[in-house]
């Protein structure tokens, strides 16, 4: 093909005239030559006819005009067409030459050569070229179609379909187009509708998640100790922001830590003479009512039973079988020390506070009773060796008082003093002051009615919950009060909840109800009061009313479904309920001072179905004061 192209230079400067001797050389021989054009079909007309005027006119470069007419007269030179059929648009005869006029596309000599117009300014088109053999077109990319122009693209609205998106909302977009759910659902294109995303199996929550519709609630080991960070999905430990004076003395004895009313101490003495009851004490309580001690022999012997009746001493006494009953003396219950002494005194039992007698009695016989040759008094401390209702007259045994240098019979019970130093739970606070004292472990529970009847046949019975909490904190989160009905669920929860916990529950939590600021942290005494009826709850603290933080239908919902577990038996837990973690947004145990009103009824924890040990009734430690 090279050789080609340039025989035909040297045919078309041969038939000009002007072709020196030189070029001619350069095609060799003319046997040659012919091998380069006798298998090329467009020349086969072309090449014999110009050796013909070559042999009759002599060679070009001798410049014979008989040799340019000759060449100038040959044949049409577009017959056969040499040109590419595809590409030309006409062949033009040029008397021993040609020309192919190309078509839109096409170049080169025999217009075999396709124009790649997208190679210049992407061929005008606005997105997208496309070249072909002898032409291109404009393309546009997906959401985009082509104007009137054929070059010009512009977005299309798929939302002016309203099935593009089914439930879902439609938002248009540059070439595309989003279907849109509120948060916590994703769109599914195969339902074209907006489900619910479960963010839980997506380990978003630290410990325990709950999902819900458009949402999830991770929820933190409040009776471990934890609540939510402030990123709502990881945990972290409750600490204390108000520290409180939780001392204890070793040599003091706390009567109150055997809630089931059992004697914390049990003493047996053996005499082999009758010996008299000689017992002095210091004693400490806030507590209104409980037993000091029991000292005696069995239930049906003669017995003395010292205790507390409206803060007063009161003693009860059963010698022959005749039982007796005898209060006098102060109001003791005051939280101070008072020095109380029993003795056994010319057949009269003798009662003294701070060496005042205060009571009085004659007694028909002895304590100490003859058993096989001895003598012998059963004595026991913060509790009776029987059943409550088998007093004289019933008392509840559980007593929050703390007792200090005791003296049982002149001294021999120096054994107890070494056990109590061993065990921190049976010490009292060096400290106390009025209150219950919620340490964050352990809860209590009640077994309260919260309905009213009424006398009217058919009508409903109406139902209300007052509650006012006198706390002093140590802690931002904890449970004051929560109603736990059927199968542990929690139909009313009053807690501390930590500022930052509050902001996004009102998101998570959508009956989560009233919220209220308060200074948790200041160690001072603060006042809440819930009121929860039929139609209405409110929630004031220290006299500032809060605003509900749902609608009123939500409201609604939550009254009722608070109403129907009220029409069975609920418990009501002062401090974190015993239930799943996941049941509330708050399950920790509150810590710190409170005391509680339900209903315009103090609760005596004395009185409740349950009580953990480590939760004392009466009395609180102070909080610290800071050093100087």
């Amino acid at each position: 093909r090279p050789r080609q192209r340039r025989a035909y230079q040297v045919f078309e400067e041969a038939k000009q005239g002007h072709l020196e001797r030189e070029c001619i050389e350069e095609l060799c021989s003319q046997e040659e030559a012919r091998e380069v054009f006798e298998n090329d079909p467009e020349t086969d007309y072309f090449y014999p006819r110009y050796l013909d005027c070559v042999s009759r006119h002599g060679p070009p470069h001798s410049k014979s005009p008989a040799f340019a007419a000759c060449v100038q007269n040959l044949p049409d030179q577009c017959s056969p067409n040499p040109c590419n059929k595809e590409g030309t648009q006409v062949c033009q005869d040029l008397m021993g030459n040609f020309y192919c006029q190309c078509r839109a596309g096409w170049g080169g000599r025999l217009c075999d050569r396709d124009v790649n117009e997208c190679s210049q300014q992407n061929g005008g088109c606005n997105q997208i070229c496309l070249n072909k053999p002898g032409s291109f077109h404009c393309a546009c990319y997906s959401g985009y179609t082509l104007t009137v122009d054929s070059r010009t693209c512009q977005d299309v609205d798929e939302c002016a379909d309203g099935r593009a998106c089914g439930e879902a909302r439609c938002s248009n977009l540059p070439g595309s187009y989003a279907c849109l759910c509120d948060e916590g659902y994703a769109f599914s294109s195969q339902e074209k509708a907006c489900q619910d995303v479960d963010e839980c199996a997506e380990g978003r929550c630290e410990q325990a998640c709950v999902n819900s519709p458009g949402g999830y609630t991770c929820h933190c080991d409040g009776r471990g100790g934890l609540k939510l960070s402030p990123d709502m999905n990881t945990c972290e430990d409750i600490l204390p922001c108000v520290p409180f004076n939780v001392a204890k003395s070793v040599k003091s004895l706390y009567l109150g830590r055997m809630f089931s009313g059992t004697p914390v101490i049990r003493l047996r003495f053996k005499r082999l003479q009758p010996t008299r009851l000689l017992a002095e004490f210091d004693f400490r309580t806030f507590d209104p009512e409980g037993v000091l001690f029991f000292a005696g022999g069995h239930q049906d012997s003669a017995w003395i039973v010292l205790g507390l009746r409206a803060g007063r001493l009161e003693l009860q006494l059963r010698y022959g079988g005749v039982g007796r009953v005898t209060s006098s003396g102060p109001i003791i219950n005051h939280g101070t020390w008072q020095t109380i002494s029993v003795e056994e005194l010319d057949r009269n039992l003798v009662i003294k506070v701070n060496k005042d007698a205060v009571m009085k009695i004659a007694v028909a016989g002895d304590l100490f009773q003859l058993d096989r040759g001895l003598y012998h008094l059963n004595l026991t401390v913060g509790g009776i060796p029987f059943k409550e209702k088998d007093l004289v007259q019933p008392i509840n045994p559980r007593l929050d008082g703390c007792m200090r240098s005791w003296n049982w019979l002149s001294g021999e019970d120096t054994t107890i003093q070494e056990t109590v130093k061993a065990n921190s739970k049976m010490q009292c606070f060096s400290v106390t002051e009025r209150g219950s004292f919620y340490p964050g472990t352990g809860f209590a529970f009640y077994s309260l009615d919260y309905t009213r009847t009424s006398a009217a046949v058919g009508t409903e019975a109406a139902w209300e919950i007052e509650v006012v909490a006198w706390i002093r904190p140590a802690t931002d989160t904890g449970v004051l009060l929560a109603l736990v009905g059927g199968d542990r669920v929690v139909a009313l929860s009053v807690a501390l909840v930590d500022y930052h916990s509050t902001k996004k529950l009102k998101k998570q939590v959508p009956l989560a109800g009233h919220c209220l600021p308060i200074k948790v942290c200041d160690g001072q005494e603060h006042r809440v009061a819930v009121s929860v009826q039929k139609g209405e709850a409110t929630l004031e603290v220290d006299g500032t009313r809060g605003q509900s933080e749902v609608s009123a239908a939500g409201l609604q919902e939550s009254l009722a479904v608070l109403e129907r577990h009220l029409q069975d038996a609920v418990c009501s837990f002062p401090t974190g309920p015993d239930v799943p973690v996941t049941s509330a947004p708050v399950t920790a145990f509150y810590r710190g001072c409170m005391t509680l009103e339900v209903n315009q009824q103090t609760l005596d924890l004395d009185e409740a179905a349950y009580k953990h040990s480590d939760i004392t009734s009466h009395s609180c430690p102070p909080v610290e004061q800071a050093s100087p």
